[in-house]
């Protein structure tokens, strides 16, 4: 491992571009600080969808006018992290500013802090205490690692505890931002750090403190980090330089890793999924794992065929599973909440992600300062959407089964979460289960139409030439052809035809409903969604076809009612 490596991680949390070089003057003006606050400040309160939904106008006044009153007295750094404190009142992970520009040239203390097993290790420091690594981390300086982590909370955009401590394991060894909150004096050239043993006997560290470019000339030998002792290296470790990759993991087993929501321009997706779905017809695999874990977002559209491939192979009955952890954010997170409600099982830790949130970003950067941040556009509601969100909110998405790494299989080249799913039998969804006719309205443009449905745990799902009888005459009409041979339905834009069949009264009491494996294709691309086959018709949410089409659909509670506008897109 390289120290410039290790550097190149410093900060992550805090930085969205790295550091950069200072774009102000090095003795910034009053004047010039007070038009970087007065510009941050409107970008965020004018643009940000909801700026004060986690936060009050008057805070945010006390706060700017607590800023503004201390403008002639502050370093940068201290005015970096105040601003950064002011942007964290958003409650928003991805509303953030990058202070990097601001500390040109910061201090390190030697140490990587790792999280395993609910307690903070020590997984990187100088190669004198390389012994030491593995151990529980007690204190920095007399401070517990929660304590720390809640002294530096303000300055840490987020919105639930796992991204807040995510967001903090990245900067806690910046020992300009420890001193800013009094954890330190900040003149020292060495910090105690305690350490504690698996027998609980505790050793206390003299870690020197160096200037991030002193520290890069000592050498790569100078920084040992848990990565180079391990006795074994698992065929699942995170490979940075790889979008997506396969791996036949033996014992019917094929894993999908995926590390960021976009398409690898040497491979692009739609070969990528032939390769999936020639090795899953080949019938040799019971279980599909798609790994999400190191994944921090992009674009969540990209894994949408994979999506598909797990739906039908779940609907085949075989096992799959997507797991997801603390690294696992923004599109990522929605891509992971898509997989469990095709019927995925979720494995692994929560993650750092919230279920709802704000999202689709825009970046800036302020005058003077040339501090870089970003502010979210809209709020995403995916529990309006995804039955797997129903049950949260701003909070994480919580595994189905939870596995945490453990450190002793980390040293040992055990990826603990996949050999879970290696070592126990295969989780199948249930394919079977009770329909009952439902009384839910269905209006279309403002024309109410006679499209019954069944409701299937608690969703309401409609035969597709109902569906398509009740959008003739809209923008958003389609016809309806089916292949038997491939077991394959498609649906085209245009006026659909009438059979004869549409729109009949539906059977009442309870019905079998069962998974149905057809695949159904709009135009060229598949529709990710649950399926049901019920007297030899088939049944789809509503919803998923509205989202193919890309028109605005919403539901009365109170009045029953399933409101379709094909003037108005849709919108997640």
């Amino acid at each position: 491992m390289r120290v410039k490596q290790w550097l190149a991680g410093c900060l992550s949390a805090v930085m969205l571009a790295g550091c950069l070089p200072f774009a102000g003057a090095v003795d910034s003006t009053v004047q010039q600080r007070q038009e970087d606050l007065d510009d941050l400040v409107q970008i965020l309160t004018e643009n940000h969808p909801d700026f004060y939904a986690n936060t009050s106008e008057q805070a945010v006044a006390d706060k700017t006018a607590e800023i503004r009153a201390g403008l002639a007295e502050m370093s940068d750094v201290d005015f970096a992290i105040a601003l950064s404190e002011l942007t964290a009142m958003a409650g928003d992970s991805h509303t953030m500013l990058s202070i990097g520009s601001a500390l040109p040239e910061y201090h390190l203390l030697v140490l990587a802090p790792g999280w395993y097993e609910g307690r903070w290790v020590l997984t990187g420091t100088l190669a004198e205490f390389q012994d030491y690594i593995g151990q529980e981390i007690v204190s920095i300086n007399g401070h517990s690692m929660e304590e720390l982590m809640q002294a530096i909370a303000p300055m840490l955009s987020h919105d639930n505890e796992m991204r807040l401590r995510g967001q903090f394991g990245d900067v806690v060894y910046v020992t300009e931002i420890l001193q800013h909150y009094g954890m330190i004096a900040g003149e020292e050239k060495s910090l105690p750090v305690v350490v504690r043993d698996a027998s609980g006997a505790e050793t206390t560290l003299d870690i020197p403190v160096y200037a991030a470019q002193d520290f890069a000339a000592l050498g790569a030998q100078a920084f040992v980090r848990a990565s180079q002792l391990r006795t074994a290296v698992p065929t699942t470790e995170p490979d940075g330089n790889v979008i997506y990759q396969l791996l036949d993991l033996g014992g019917g087993t094929l894993y999908m890793q995926y590390n960021s929501c976009r398409e690898d321009p040497d491979q692009p997706m739609d070969k990528f999924v032939a390769q999936v779905q020639a090795k899953l017809d080949t019938g040799a695999y019971d279980k599909f794992i798609v790994d999400l874990r190191s994944n921090g977002g992009g674009s969540d559209g990209v894994l949408y065929p994979i999506t598909y491939l797990v739906q039908q192979f779940v609907a085949s009955g075989h096992a799959a599973y997507v797991l997801a952890g603390e690294n696992t954010f923004s599109s990522a997170l929605i891509n992971t909440v898509q997989l469990k409600d095709a019927g995925a099982v979720f494995v692994g830790t929560p993650t750092g992600g919230s279920v709802d949130h704000f999202g689709a970003v825009t970046a800036f950067q302020l005058p003077h300062s040339g501090i870089r941040g970003q502010y979210s556009n809209r709020f995403i509601d995916l529990g309006s959407y995804y039955d797997a969100a129903q049950p949260y909110g701003i909070e994480s998405f919580r595994p189905d089964i939870e596995v945490e790494q453990t450190f002793a299989d980390y040293m040992a080249g055990v990826d603990t979460a996949v050999q879970y799913i290696l070592d126990h039998p295969a989780i199948r969804q249930e394919l079977t289960c009770t329909a009952s006719v439902s009384s839910a309205r269905v209006v279309v443009d403002g024309t109410e139409v006679a499209a019954a449905a069944y409701n299937i745990g608690g969703n309401n799902y409609f035969k597709l030439r109902d569906l398509a009888m009740a959008f003739r005459g809209t923008p958003a009409a389609f016809r309806v052809s089916w292949d038997g041979d491939a077991r394959k339905v498609t649906l085209t834009a245009g006026e659909y035809q009438p059979v004869g069949s549409e729109l009949a009264p539906l059977e009442g009491g309870a019905q079998t409903a069962v998974r149905a494996t057809a695949d159904v294709y709009v135009d060229q691309t598949p529709l990710v969604g649950k399926a049901y086959c019920i007297d030899g018709n088939h049944y789809f949410k509503l919803r998923d076809l509205c989202f193919m089409l890309g028109v605005s659909v919403a539901w009365d509670n109170a009045a029953q009612t399933i409101t379709i506008d094909t003037s108005k897109p849709y919108i997640t």
